[in-house]
């Protein structure tokens, strides 16, 4: 098993509904797959933590290097895990607009829904970085 994280820039800014269409998608591809991790997005960048079987993983990563809704795709992680770090998640996701991210009924209404307090590990830290720099606080 293993996890990959990796950056991206929106080719253009993205709307809500373009948000939920990619997170609709992953879902119903990651829950046939046994894929869980989460996405964050926050004004036209993206990072995002995939965690699967090493062969699924790496060929999820291939298709979404080759997807034209962003560009510059960046790998920060990719590693063995022991274990998920974001089990529960087919796929998390949140925009790091807080006044956006309660209109988002049904998905992570907080970021602090991910529980990252407990969490360890490369990914987890690289999240957690993410959110700092965006300016979006984690509640404990």
């Amino acid at each position: 098993m293993k996890n990959i994280v990796y950056i991206s820039t929106a080719v253009k800014l993205m709307h809500e509904n373009q948000l939920l269409d990619i997170l609709h998608n992953a879902r119903l591809h990651n829950a046939a797959l046994n894929i869980s991790g989460v996405l964050l997005y926050s004004e036209g960048t993206f990072i995002q933590v995939l965690e699967g079987k090493d062969s699924v993983i790496d060929a999820l990563y291939s298709r979404i290097q080759a997807d034209q809704r962003h560009k510059n795709v960046i790998k920060l992680i990719d590693e063995p895990i022991a274990e998920k770090s974001f089990s529960q998640w087919l796929m998390g996701f949140t925009v790091t607009d807080s006044a956006k991210t309660e209109k988002l009924v049904g998905y992570l209404k907080s970021i602090s829904d991910l529980d990252l307090n407990d969490g360890k590990g490369s990914a987890v830290a690289a999240i957690k970085t993410f959110i700092e720099n965006n300016q979006l606080a984690v509640n404990s």
